[in-house]
């Protein structure tokens, strides 16, 4: 029985799966029906791809002409283009030539005669293709185009539509110069219809896959030369008799018992019965060949999510062939910011298994476009970037694709700040993010913080309110997101830079440092004398929003101070100086050292003691103090005043 496995992505060994693996039609049918061929004619197809000097349409014309002369007269072929008429219209998708016989000069003459010039509808033109083929026989519609539907519609989903509405139509899209990006986006198209998605770097991979696609399509080729029929390709048919050689497993592998053998590569893995521990044989191949002894034998085959495991009977008359079910079918995903069908640059997509009311998960990713073969059954696929997720069921049926293409409608929003305008940027910033919530008591939400300088937030569109704060500096701005859109948002904190320089009178033996720290202090003057920011130190550079402030140095542990207030309303910084004005007292305990004195201001509070000047000399501001000494249990006091620059010396106990 198939069963899951927890592996990593397959997506390398599902390129050629995705790609071409799916079973062409073309095998099991005859010329059936018609082929509509849609030119792009956007104006990008009059740039060039690679080296080579003539645009894209030109290569593209010149290519049809060689391909289509290959054609059978009695080849229904049609032709179609889209954006050749007007510039920046949608909706411009027009049939040339309706599908009828007759040589291609009928179509390749119209074709010659078109001018790209607008956009690229390229989901609109296929739906419109699939209207040209008649439900009953089917037909092919064939695309040579060089970018994505940049129409905001999901080409995908189109294609699904059309092979719902016409299980016959088979779509072969060829990328002319695409972006590896943008081909496997649409690697869903050959999927859902049974076609095929080819890529071509220059003119002749465009050849060489028209070619290819024409006969694919299965239409009636001639020698272009004598005009002779050349026998149209005949469907693969099983051997009726058994393989001969020596005796062995010829295995494949297919995604239903009634499937057809996978393209892809798997790995295989070989074990006998009685030991399936022991692996006799190890590839990675799309066909399996390995010589045994006659015997049972346990075969594995992995590809992607899914194992199935088989035991087969070895017998002595030759090869055994045989062919195992992996019960599985291909889910595409892809994440989508806006209709664009951009990929989502690093969503998380979980993929979770539904089975018996569980949800469990089998995949983790960050691909916004990814590819998993998984066994049928029920699954819950989320995909998040940044704030918006969205959750999706789907049904995923043995040898059938699904598709996940949810569009997010996310945007991304990159924050900086400056100081003021055309300032330096700030690196000390906090921002908040608000959304509008009527349930809120604020009628807001925070939806996002961040305290990176460079902050950037992946959102739902929509409007939300950004903050910026540093220090007590804030910026408030209302931004509107779009989906798929990026918004670099420069807040502006309108700070006014100002530079506190400190300096000291001189003492009596000439010294100007305070013996302590010195700590600079800004506080608002508002009658709430709040700290709004502080530096240690003798000068200090501050950027404050516009306002008036009180300005202080102080001396740490003395009351050496010095106080200002600087007006910034103006919006014009500068320099603030402060002198710190002060004199210096020594204290002699006289013959008792252990004579305990305090020095108090004219406040009466106390400013030193003894047990905190141990070094017995210390530095005051100007004023006038009391010196108060205990002395046999007497307390003597000795007033003093002390001027700015002086120094005094004093004797403890004297009055």
């Amino acid at each position: 029985m198939p069963r899951l496995r927890l592996l990593a992505p397959v997506l390398p060994l599902l390129a050629a799966f995705t790609l071409g693996a799916w079973p062409s039609a073309a095998a099991d049918a005859g010329s059936d029906g018609p082929a509509i061929i849609v030119l792009d004619g956007s104006g990008s197809m009059w740039g060039n791809v690679g080296t080579e000097r003539p645009a894209k349409f030109d290569l593209a014309r010149q290519a049809l002409r060689q391909s289509l002369s290959t054609l059978s007269p009695r080849v229904k072929t049609g032709l179609m283009s889209f954006g050749q008429r007007r510039r920046a219209d949608c909706s411009d998708v027009e049939v040339l030539a309706p599908p009828e016989a007759g040589p291609p000069e009928r179509i390749l003459s119209i074709a010659d005669k078109l001018n790209p010039k607008g956009k690229g509808p390229l989901s609109l033109a296929l739906r419109e293709a699939a209207k040209q083929i008649p439900t009953e026989t089917g037909g092919s519609i064939i695309v040579i185009h060089d970018g994505v539907d940049n129409c905001s519609q999901d080409t995908c989903a189109a294609a699904t539509d059309i092979a719902k509405a016409n299980p016959k139509a088979r779509i072969y899209l060829i990328g002319f110069g695409l972006a590896p990006a943008e081909a496997k986006s649409l690697a869903c198209v050959g999927a859902a219809t049974q076609g095929k998605v080819l890529q071509a770097q220059d003119s002749a991979q465009l050849a060489d896959a028209l070619a290819e696609t024409l006969t694919l399509a299965n239409l009636e080729r001639v020698d272009p030369s004598t005009g002779t029929a050349v026998p149209m390709p005949k469907a693969a048919t099983p051997p009726t008799t058994t393989p001969a050689g020596a005796p062995g497993l010829r295995l494949t592998a297919s995604l239903t018992d009634d499937g057809k053998p996978l393209a892809a590569a798997l790995n295989w893995r070989v074990a006998k019965a009685d030991a399936p521990g022991v692996i006799l044989k190890s590839a990675r191949t799309r066909e399996l060949a390995v010589d045994l002894d006659p015997g049972s034998y346990v075969v594995e085959a992995e590809l992607g999510q899914v194992t199935a495991r088989k035991t087969l009977e070895v017998a002595s008359s030759g090869p055994t062939a045989a062919k195992l079910a992996l019960g599985a079918g291909v889910l595409n995903i892809k994440g989508q910011a806006d209709r664009s069908g951009a990929a989502l640059a690093n969503p998380l997509i979980t993929v979770f298994a539904k089975a018996d009311g569980k949800e469990q998960p089998v995949w983790l990713g960050r691909d916004g476009a990814t590819q998993l073969v998984l066994p049928a059954g029920s699954y819950l696929v989320r995909i998040e970037d940044g704030l918006a997720s969205q959750t999706t069921e789907v049904t995923l049926a043995a040898g059938a694709g699904a598709d996940v293409s949810p569009v997010l409608g996310t945007g991304r929003l990159e924050l900086s700040a400056v100081s003021a305008a055309n300032g330096e940027a700030l690196k000390d910033v906090t921002y908040t993010v608000e959304e509008d919530d009527p349930d809120s008591p604020a009628g807001r939400r925070e939806v996002a913080r961040s305290a990176d300088p460079a902050a950037a937030f992946t959102l739902k569109a929509g409007t939300y309110y950004v903050s910026a704060h540093s220090g007590i500096a804030e910026a408030h701005d209302r931004i509107a997101l779009g989906s798929g859109a990026t918004i670099k948002h420069v807040a502006t904190l309108n700070l006014v830079p100002i530079t506190v320089i400190v300096s000291a009178s001189a003492t009596a033996d000439g010294s100007a440092a305070p013996q302590q720290p010195v700590v600079i202090r800004i506080r608002s003057e508002d009658g709430q004398s709040r700290e709004i920011a502080r530096i240690h130190g003798m000068t200090g550079t501050f950027k404050l929003p516009p306002a008036r402030y009180r300005v202080e140095a102080e001396v740490i542990g003395l009351n050496v101070k010095s106080l200002g207030v600087i007006d910034l309303t103006s919006g014009r910084g500068g320099n603030v100086q402060l002198k710190l004005e002060q004199g210096e007292v020594s204290v002699n305990a006289g013959a008792n050292a252990g004579r305990h004195w305090r020095i108090k201001d004219g406040d009466g509070r106390t400013v030193m003691h003894s047990g905190r000047s141990a070094a017995g000399s210390f530095q005051l501001a100007p004023g006038r103090y009391v010196l108060l000494s205990d002395v046999a249990d007497k307390e003597t006091e000795q007033s003093f005043d002390l001027k700015a620059g002086e120094r005094r010396q004093l004797t403890a106990g004297t009055p």
